[in-house]
């Protein structure tokens, strides 16, 4: 009893705008991903994945193997949903206490923001790891809480972030981009002098070094003491240079502004709707910077300081794409860009005073009022951005639901296929030759379109050919071996093959040489150097 006391006593220690944030992004994760949580859907990396131990040291992920430890390797949708949306929301909570928030309804729509942003949606989809990448986020965030919230906390703080970036290396700019904006609302809101503002942002800048730093040194260890190499894919094995990276700022600063701004353009789901309500967020947190400093009269030391946070604050954001890989998954960071607008309107606007609440009307002064119009219109914006993106959220699950079923249709149809051949026996090597033929099997529906950046998995979840044997072993419970990849070439190569029609055609499937040989493509792609290290993982 005294311990639910002193958990309630502390919890209502903490300011209102944190207990809010915490709470609305739990109950909006709830609503938003209740399909996910309540079903179990895979995606063509899923299929092998009912059961993994998450072994990722081969790209640089060492700290994921501990970090879905919470789920047992398991995919259970309801427990990796519950510790997901639980660490979301207390990366929601420690977000509204960095970065001050001091009104109820900014925390309320900061947890709602963190919890419907599209990208929590994509990493729902990744179910065998969506807790852990949530826990991912949790420790970013938690890094910079900590760095705020204690004189040498970044000293403590890089051990945290080092273990987030081994559990994704995209939650880099999770870290950057709220440190980018507690400093940018320090120099803007609270008049921080020059030097104070400078300390605090060669702190954030130390956090960052040490936490690279233990962050490689750790997977340098991991990768001697098992005896392996990072793999060769998209810049993870040492591809990524710094010129190739400078190359890519404009492309940062530009694909920023298309995410927000253009529809169907640097993210398929940015519609229209998605951005009126960007461009009321905008205006209202633009309105905000020009005049904040009005009332905090910074000195023209801050001002530069706070400038050139400015500057490097779209950098933040879209960090991801100087490393390569901005997938939809990789994109968390951008909510920020919607929190920040919240932030600044809830330190500009005038809040109400005591005696016109306790009276219930508002006050006569129109001046006030119309300073209080741009924070409307920041709550305005941000519920609309919630309401868009649950809805992108939900016709993603469709969209992957759809293309389960479709592929399960097909494959039940291959396997029925193949065991009506003459001459079938069960022991046979069934050799499989493509994936999911999309010439002949593929519809095509509008909707669709807005999440067809998911990596084109809105027709299939078995697009290449190890999906295949993946899908059939691990979910049709059929004990198809995968061949070698002798095997798979000797027979793409062979002319008996080539003059084989394509699936579903009458003698696309053939018994030759005591195997069975179906061809659902012209020929075999050999896979990649990284694919074979994949597989062989630990």
């Amino acid at each position: 009893m005294e311990e639910k006391t002193t958990l309630r006593s502390r919890w209502r220690m903490l300011p209102p705008a944190v207990r809010a944030a915490c709470l609305c992004c739990f109950a909006a994760g709830f609503f938003c991903h209740l399909f996910a949580i309540t079903n179990l859907i895979p995606n063509s990396d899923g299929v092998s994945r009912v059961y993994d131990a998450q072994q990722m040291t081969v790209s640089g992920r060492w700290f994921l193997h501990y970090a879905s430890a919470w789920n047992g390797y398991l995919q259970a949708p309801a427990v990796i949903g519950f510790f997901a949306l639980l660490f979301l929301s207390l990366a929601a909570g420690l977000t509204a206490s960095v970065l001050k928030l001091r009104r109820p309804l900014s925390g309320a729509l900061c947890g709602a923001l963190m919890a419907a942003f599209p990208s929590v949606a994509y990493t729902f989809l990744y179910l065998f790891t969506a807790s852990a990448y949530c826990f991912g986020i949790l420790l970013a965030v938690l890094a910079v809480w900590l760095a705020d919230r204690y004189r040498w906390g970044f000293l403590f703080a890089a051990p945290v972030l080092a273990c987030a970036l081994g559990t994704y290396q995209a939650y880099l700019a999770v870290a950057v981009s709220l440190l980018l904006l507690r400093l940018v609302l320090l120099g803007l809101s609270e008049g921080e002098q020059a030097k104070h503002l400078l300390l605090e942002g060669l702190k954030s800048l130390a956090l960052l070094v040490l936490g690279l730093l233990l962050y490689y040194l750790t997977l340098r260890i991991f990768l001697a003491v098992k005896d392996l190499e990072l793999l060769n894919y998209k810049g993870i094995g040492g591809g990524l240079s710094l010129s190739g990276m400078l190359a890519k700022l404009p492309d940062a600063y530009l694909g920023l502004f298309r995410y927000f701004f253009v529809p169907h353009s640097f993210a398929k789901y940015t519609t229209p709707l998605t951005v009126a309500g960007n461009t009321v967020m905008f205006l209202a947190g633009l309105w905000a910077i020009l005049r904040l400093p009005l009332r905090s009269r910074p000195r023209p030391g801050t001002v530069a300081l706070t400038l050139h946070c400015c500057a490097l604050l779209p950098l933040g954001l879209n960090l991801t794409v100087l490393m390569g890989d901005p997938m939809p998954i990789m994109r968390f960071a951008l909510v920020f860009a919607w929190i920040l607008p919240l932030a600044l309107t809830d330190r500009a606007c005038p809040a109400r005073k005591p005696e016109e609440a306790a009276r219930g009307r508002r006050s006569p002064d129109r001046r006030q009022m119309l300073r209080r119009l741009p924070r409307a219109a920041a709550l305005c914006g941000a519920i609309l951005l919630c309401l868009v993106s649950f809805n992108i959220d939900n016709l993603a699950y469709t969209v992957s639901a759809t293309s389960h079923r479709a592929t399960e249709s097909f494959a039940t149809r291959l396997v029925d296929r193949v065991e009506s051949t003459p001459g079938y026996q069960k022991d046979m090597e069934v050799v499989i030759v493509g994936g999911f033929p999309q010439k002949v099997y593929y519809s095509q529906i509008e909707a669709f379109a807005l999440v067809s950046d998911y990596s084109n998995r809105s027709t299939t979840v078995i697009p290449l050919n190890k999906h295949v044997y993946y899908y059939l072993n691990d979910w049709l419970n059929v004990p198809w071996p995968e061949p070698s990849e002798e095997t798979m070439m000797t027979v793409s190569e062979s002319p008996a093959f080539q003059n084989m029609p394509l699936y579903p055609s009458d003698g696309s499937i053939v018994i030759r040489d005591g195997r069975v040989i179906v061809k659902l493509a012209e020929r075999y792609t050999p896979k990649k150097d990284y694919e074979i290290a994949y597989e062989n993982r630990r």
